[in-house]
């Protein structure tokens, strides 16, 4: 049996063994895991860079959000459509994975503000091709049931490799550091955190090269009228504009959970530092193990939370999940930056992270079970644009924001990350109580064309 892709080139349906899949999953998820790594590790080197580059709060929060967001805004959906349109999606994958890694690089490079502002919009730019490309193939190669599970495998990626980025990059801070530096031809003396970036960013021809090796699975779920060929730019507006209130209510609240979520993790670690007199060493290692495990835990047991219910189903199960994993975060994410120790913090954040992550995938396959194929790439690339717009974008400098203009003092960061908690979450609930009902009917009457 055969299926056309978007291309018209005709496909094997089985050509692959049942373990192949969960293989792709775990290549996709390896480069999600060091594309974390490249965009996070400028968290644990924030006071280094401060210092020897004379930036403020405001001005790191924008390397760390805005930066990072801008170019991502620009490129996603052009992207996105690309992904929906050719017959070899992978290859959008390698070649952002090569750019990111050089701009990463770059970032090492950078002798002023300007300088690696400019990088760390390369690198959100090279970081726009993976996602959209990846939950298209995951869309693909595994069937509803097992799709929130295969995403969540894919979305532990980034906890993991967040984690990593603040264990490898408090390990390699202290090595450069010890060693004052480092130097390369040509170039010259670099800084202990400039020698981060260029490590950090080095394994991306690795990911590459393994990318190389996915085959293009056949395109599933296609939009009725076009199953052969592309659907024109005119319908996918038409679609979205007939289905705003579903899209507006996914797309609304998982891109304020990302504004929370990446706000709060980003800030974690300066709190830790600022409030505790933590060593950097010593939050890298502790703050990185809780992004690891519980992040991993907590992504894992939302995916397979999902398939269980479905079975049982609970066909909205993943909406579902993302709903209570919201209610059930708000008390730990709140109240553990006002701790009165690190430890205790620590918990707090963990706790969090492991309910919270709960929602990572299968909000991710709540979005895919309502897209035609065509589109999942352009409105996955929709919802990235908008988590990076809203959750990098101001996540970051909402928090600073409320410490530079709102306190004033630095030592205040504690109370900002609590304030923002306590303003966003609610509302995340509102937006999804309210956006359930239609979310259910598009849901049913995907399932009936089917």
């Amino acid at each position: 049996m055969t299926s056309k892709a978007a291309s018209g080139t005709e496909i094997p349906e089985r050509t692959t063994s049942a373990a192949y899949p969960w293989y792709v999953a775990g290549i996709l998820s390896m480069a999600y895991c060091f594309s974390a790594i490249d965009a996070r590790v400028l968290t644990l080197l924030v006071i280094p860079i401060k210092e020897d580059l004379q930036l403020t709060d405001f001005q790191i929060s924008l390397l760390q959000g805005f930066a990072f967001a801008l170019l991502y805004s620009v490129a996603a959906i052009p992207i996105g459509r690309l992904v929906d349109t050719v017959s070899k999606r992978t290859r959008i994958i390698v070649v952002g994975v090569v750019f990111w890694s050089i701009m990463t690089m770059m970032c090492g490079l950078a002798r002023s503000f300007w300088q690696l502002f400019a990088a760390r919009i390369g690198v959100g730019m090279g970081e726009a091709t993976l996602s959209p490309t990846a939950y298209s193939l995951l869309s693909d190669y595994f069937e509803p049931k097992r799709r929130a599970l295969a995403i969540s495998l894919y979305a532990i990626g980034y906890p993991i490799g967040g984690g990593l980025a603040l264990i490898i990059g408090g390990f390699l801070l202290q090595f450069f550091t010890a060693r004052g530096g480092g130097s390369l031809p040509i170039i010259g003396a670099l800084e202990p955190w400039q020698m981060v970036f260029i490590a950090v960013g080095l394994p991306g021809v690795i990911i590459a090269s393994l990318i190389m090796t996915i085959r293009e699975p056949v395109r599933r779920e296609l939009a009725k009228g076009y199953e052969d060929k592309v659907m024109p730019l005119s319908e996918t507006f038409a679609y979205l504009k007939a289905h705003w209130k579903v899209y507006g209510m996914l797309i609304g609240s998982i891109s304020l959970i990302g504004m929370l979520a990446i706000g709060s993790s980003l800030w974690y670690p300066t709190f830790l530092i600022r409030t505790y007199q933590m060593p950097v060493a010593e939050v890298g290692l502790y703050y990185g193990v809780v992004m690891l495990v519980c992040g991993t835990i907590g992504t894992i047991a939302g995916g397979w939370m999902s398939g269980r219910l479905m079975r049982k189903g609970q066909s909205d199960a993943n909406i579902r999940i993302v709903l209570v994993t919201t209610v059930l975060k708000a008390f730990p994410l709140i109240i553990g930056p006002l701790m009165p120790n690190a430890p205790l913090a620590l918990a707090c954040m963990a706790l969090g992270t492991l309910i919270g992550q709960g929602a990572q995938g299968v909000m991710i396959s709540a979005i895919q079970d309502v897209t035609p194929n065509q589109l999942r790439g352009q409105v996955m690339a929709l919802t990235l644009l908008c988590v990076n717009l809203v959750g990098l974008g101001l996540g970051a400098s909402f928090i600073a924001a409320i410490t530079d203009f709102g306190f004033g003092d630095e030592g205040a960061i504690r109370y900002s990350i609590a304030i923002a908690g306590a303003v966003l979450l609610p509302l995340i609930v509102a937006i999804i109580v309210a956006g359930m009902p239609v979310y259910r009917r598009t849901l049913a009457e995907k399932q009936m064309i089917a």
